[in-house]
């Protein structure tokens, strides 16, 4: 194996080029307000996205963002905004539900709301609401702050869809079906995501970046921002004249997102509609969901299997894909009717204490199913739990003695307490003649163990449409969390000081880093298998802490010293920190063998196993950090500490799998930084570094591309390993240690004649369905 300087200056120092800024979150001029999203949140109200009319029951309704104050006992709708205002009157006579969605930040002050109504001709539009905390409490309309984006200003809006806040609530992603006309047919993979930066007051939206969807499905934010996940609801495969078409579902995740304008769709699963069931209905997923530690994907299929006099028959099944890593997702458990899975299993709200998920049904008179064990980390241990009522909805036409009637469920939403749940409930077109009213359902008593119906909202103007997303309440802060996982007692009662001090601290412009440290140890010292905390929460707790820090310090990001990649990163990998403040004004770089301590700098990493490891360091300089993994940590979520002159300096928290593929490339460049490898016909070899376009020389040559990267090594050998030229296979012949350098790792790909005169082309490898970020090399 052989190593060349061709690497050498991909990964030692960030060139000047590449802007950080992309990656960091700068420190504010005022820390007032800028812990907010810490705080516990306020359980009692919820905003409802109201839209107009359908064709399908050719009813009229207002477009409204409707405030609903009094949960969980006595839900009242307080307030009705009109978003959309005279534009409707371009579309009449229905504008077919113009206001899509809706989502509220963490600190529960900024809203988001998008519109949907391309079908008219009009352009989309979001809106960031602010003052919504204030607008709760006087239900006045006029306490808002209003503003307008559209795509006529902004074309890279155009058709948003899902919609989600960062951790802190100052960044944001939306998804949106892409520019150009909207595809109904699904032929077209053009969607998009876009990070919105600067939020609330000054909005800023990066370009489009294209990713693989087909549809307007919703998105699940993980709560540390790193992981996204992009449902395509609607698909559709095969040819109808052959019988063979059908629905399918793609589950995608996306990661890299914030570091510029090129996302890495990471993962992609496919659940396809089995041979012979319908194609018209609901689709697979109409909506899946992270878990709270963002391991595992909750993906309901709702799928209608057969129709008999208005009777659904559904699919019923439960489908879980994980553990979300930096490969392929697998089905690692399948929930059926065996496990007590309702009918037609729709719309999922995840708890925020982080072991339970309400799965609405569809297909039924109005049930709904509760998911526990999801905090185990281990999918055997999820179970399908009843409630203790079997039905709830729009209440009876004919009175509580009349005949039942179906009533879908659309989207399960959670309160910050984790104490109540709000689910959406529409009609179906056949009932649209009755006296069957819409309704928004609120269940309560998840923590306290009394589960019953609070209420059933109604009123005749509402129209809960099966559209995603439609309920939003303020999401759980630390405060909530830390309520939820631990009784009350001393090591609550320090965790809770610790936070209060930390928020006084940042709006007083003092000193927040050093409480948010020690909360930061003592929720890992108590963090663990027969601790107080399971891992799980600790985990929970220790992202939204070094979210605060990060708040107002500036973000540190942790990511593949090949690419820079976002993602995880394997033991004996080469890391790179990205931050401020990690050594004076001059940097060093280590000779071999690697110390582990530069111009008084450390970085401790602590794996999900509770055990600390000195990381061995390439380079330390101000803003980055060039670390070697240590061999032998634990898979899963490791928190790094960066030590300088004895003191922590620097909290940040990454992931941990088995394999992490990273290539390097040249400089800040897209580039391989590799290697060719002749093989001449009489079996003599000769070695150039790549610089520019390869050529292939003649037929009688065998031209190998040695590739370098990192995060591979824990391969077992070439039997999983595959390389991506373009849209060819090419033969990987070696995949492992490159032998020389701590580290670094190297990938022998075979180069087919084809891909000669193509241009430039992206190449990346696949080692045991782990994927690499792609790099660039030119054949000739």
């Amino acid at each position: 194996m052989i190593f060349t300087n061709a690497l050498q200056n991909s990964w030692v120092l960030l060139p000047a080029a590449f802007a950080f800024a992309a990656l960091a979150a700068s420190a504010q001029t005022s820390q007032i307000g800028r812990l907010d999203f810490l705080k516990s949140k306020d359980p009692s109200f919820a905003l409802f996205v109201n839209t107009s009319a359908t064709p399908e029951t050719g009813k009229h309704y207002p477009d409204e963002l409707v405030l609903i104050t009094g949960l969980p006992a006595n839900p009242t709708i307080s307030a009705r905004i009109d978003l959309v205002g005279p534009s409707k009157s371009n579309c009449q006579p229905s504008c077919n539900g113009l206001l899509r969605n809706a989502v509220l930040s963490p600190d529960g002050d900024t809203a988001m709301v998008s519109t949907d109504s391309h079908n008219f001709g009009l352009p989309s539009v979001l809106y960031v609401l602010g003052n919504i905390r204030a607008f709760a409490r006087s239900k006045n309309p006029n306490d808002l702050q209003v503003r307008a984006f559209s795509e006529v200003d902004f074309p890279q809006l155009h058709t948003v869809s899902g919609l989600a806040f960062g951790p802190d609530g100052h960044w944001a992603v939306v998804n949106t079906d892409g520019p150009g006309e909207v595809d109904g047919l699904y032929k077209t993979a053009k969607g998009t995501i876009v990070v919105i930066t600067g939020l609330p007051d000054n909005p800023a939206f990066s370009d489009a970046i294209d990713v693989s969807t087909h549809s307007l499905g919703n998105i699940d934010l993980s709560l540390d921002g790193r992981t996204l996940l992009l449902n395509d609801s609607v698909d559709f495969s095969g040819i109808p004249s052959s019988g063979t078409i059908g629905p399918k579902s793609d589950q995608l995740i996306v990661r890299g997102f914030r570091a510029g304008n090129s996302a890495r769709v990471s993962v992609v699963s496919t659940i396809s509609t089995p041979k012979g069931f319908p194609t018209t209905g609901p689709s697979p997923v109409q909506e899946a969901k992270l878990s709270l530690d963002g391991r595992f994907i909750l993906a309901p299929l709702d799928l209608i299997q057969s129709i008999s006099q208005q009777t659904l028959t559904g699919l019923n099944q439960i489908t879980i894909l994980g553990p979300v890593k930096n490969g392929h997702l697998d089905t690692v458990r399948l929930l059926t009717e065996a496990d007590g899975v309702g009918s037609g299993p729709a719309n999922v709200g995840v708890s925020p204490d982080g072991d339970s998920a309400l799965i609405s049904d569809n297909f039924d008179n109005g049930s709904a199913k509760l998911l526990t064990g999801l905090s185990s980390g281990d999918p055997a241990q999820i179970r399908v739990k009843a409630l203790p009522f079997q039905f709830f909805g729009p209440p009876y036409p004919l009175g509580a003695s009349g005949p039942p009637v179906l009533a879908p469920h659309s989207e399960a939403i959670f309160t910050s307490d984790g104490e109540t749940a709000l689910v959406s409930n529409w009609v179906t077109p056949v009932l649209s003649s009755t006296g069957l009213t819409p309704s928004v359902s609120v269940l309560t008593g998840f923590q306290s163990g009394n589960i019953r119906l609070a209420a059933n909202l109604s009123d005749p103007t509402l129209n809960p449409v099966n559209l995603v997303q439609q309920i939003s309440t303020q999401p759980a802060g630390l405060m909530d969390y830390i309520t939820l996982y631990l009784p009350v007692g001393t090591l609550r009662d320090t965790l809770t000081k610790g936070i209060n001090s930390a928020i006084d601290q940042a709006d007083r412009q003092q000193d927040a880093f050093t409480p948010l440290r020690d909360f930061v140890l003592t929720v890992n010292s108590n963090s663990g298998p027969g601790k107080a905390l399971k891992s799980s929460q600790g985990a929970t707790l220790i992202t939204l802490a070094i979210a605060g820090i990060q708040a107002i310090y500036g973000r540190v990001a942790i990511v593949s010293g090949a690419g820079f990649a976002e993602g995880p990163l394997a033991p004996e990998s080469i890391g790179t920190i990205f931050g401020s403040n990690f050594a004076a004004s001059q940097s060093s770089a280590a000779s071999l063998p690697l110390p582990t301590s530069l111009l008084t700098t450390q970085v401790t990493i602590v794996d999900s196993a509770g055990v600390s490891r000195v990381a061995p360091l390439f380079m330390v300089s101000p803003n980055q950090i060039n670390f070697l993994v240590p061999k032998g940590i634990a898979w899963g979520r490791a928190l790094a500490m960066v030590q300088r002159d004895g003191q922590i300096s620097t909290l940040a928290d990454f992931d941990i799998d088995p394999l992490a593929p990273g290539l390097f490339t040249v400089g800040a460049s897209s580039a391989a930084a590799a290697v060719v490898q002749r093989v001449k016909a009489d079996g003599s070899q000769s070695y150039e570094p790549v610089s520019g376009a390869i050529s292939l020389g003649p037929e009688t040559d065998q031209v190998y591309l040695l590739l370098f990267g990192t995060g591979i090594r824990v391969n077992g050998g070439i039997a999983e390993a595959t390389a991506q030229i373009g849209t060819q296979q090419a033969t990987v012949t070696f995949a492992g240690p490159q032998g020389s350098f701590d580290g670094l790792d190297q990938v022998n790909v075979l180069l087919p004649r084809s891909i000669a005169g193509h241009g430039p082309m992206n190449i990346n490898v696949i080692v045991d369905g782990y994927e690499s970020n792609k790099v660039v090399i030119e054949a000739r």
